[in-house]
């Protein structure tokens, strides 16, 4: 288990943030660390970020980012699969930049970038290392083996951390319960994200539903998310078809993409509801689709 982290001081300002994730894929942990690097800039903090690429079947963030003024350090390796050469390789990458940047703070997130970026910056002698867990891949992904060998990484990962964020205090618990560090080393702090798009949907209610083809008088439930398996929108199309027999006139929409679109499209024509529910792949226009949705 690290020490105590050293406290900063003046002199130690601007306080350098190096931010390291997997990749900017469609979903909330991009969104969190495009505005925490944004947050955390001026005189105070200069915060760097990093990332790697996204996958073939994934949607791009990365435009989020780009939106906010931040322009990430790239590193190729830095993605979603395991690969020891490769990982290794990152590791080897981003030891090089640390050494270059000299952070005083490594605050990494998602488990691939949260693992290579911890041993990297645990070598370096980085004065404080964070990680976020904005969920966990302990189950619902993978198999027995492959599942215990992540909770072993992650333990293992833990011992080079100073502190482990949660996103809620279930997760905390979760994480607590799965032994992935002491509890006070484990500490809550709640995603805020700008909610001002949301407020008043007044002037663009509708449009969604026209492009639709679907009247205002017609209920249309949707569900917006990535297309893989933990997110399970298989369920969502069962209860769509309970509540098609008892409403025939209801509409359904799937708001996202990924490697599930195809057999989701495929499940949808099988059980002869493709007339009342419509995939829209990938969008960036969701205060116009919330809208719109009952």
């Amino acid at each position: 288990m690290r020490s105590d982290p050293p406290r900063m001081n003046s002199s130690d300002a601007p306080i350098r943030v190096m931010r390291i994730i997997a990749r900017l894929n469609v979903g909330g942990p991009a969104i969190h660390v495009a505005l925490l690097t944004s947050g955390l800039q001026g005189p105070e903090f200069h915060t760097t970020l990093v990332t790697g690429l996204i996958g073939e079947q994934e949607g791009d963030m990365s435009y989020f980012a780009h939106s906010l003024g931040i322009t990430p350090i790239m590193i190729p390796s830095l993605g979603r699969e395991i690969s020891p050469i490769r990982d290794f390789l990152t590791v080897v990458a981003l030891i090089k930049l640390i050494r270059a940047e000299r952070p005083h703070i490594v605050h990494t997130h998602t488990a691939k970038a949260g693992l290579v970026g911890r041993v990297a910056a645990f070598l370096c002698g980085v004065p404080v290392v964070i990680h976020t867990f904005h969920g966990h891949v302990f189950t619902g992904y993978f198999g027995r083996t492959k599942s215990m060998l992540f909770l072993w990484l992650e333990r293992l990962a833990a011992r080079l951390t100073d502190v482990i964020l949660t996103i809620s205090d279930s997760l905390r618990d979760e994480l607590i319960g799965y032994r992935i560090a002491k509890s006070d080393r484990i500490r809550v702090l709640p995603l805020g994200l700008p909610l001002n798009p949301l407020t008043n949907l007044t002037d663009i209610r509708g449009q969604f539903r026209e492009e639709l083809g679907c009247s205002t008088d017609i209920p249309l439930i949707g569900i917006i998310g990535r297309l893989v398996p933990i997110k399970n929108h298989a369920l969502f199309i069962e209860a769509a078809r309970h509540v098609h027999e008892a409403q025939p006139n209801a509409r359904f929409v799937v708001v996202g993409g990924g490697e599930l679109d195809e057999q989701l499209r495929s499940k949808v024509d099988g059980i002869g509801l493709g007339a009342v529910i419509q995939f829209t792949g990938w969008r960036q226009d969701l205060p116009r689709i919330y809208a719109d949705l009952d």
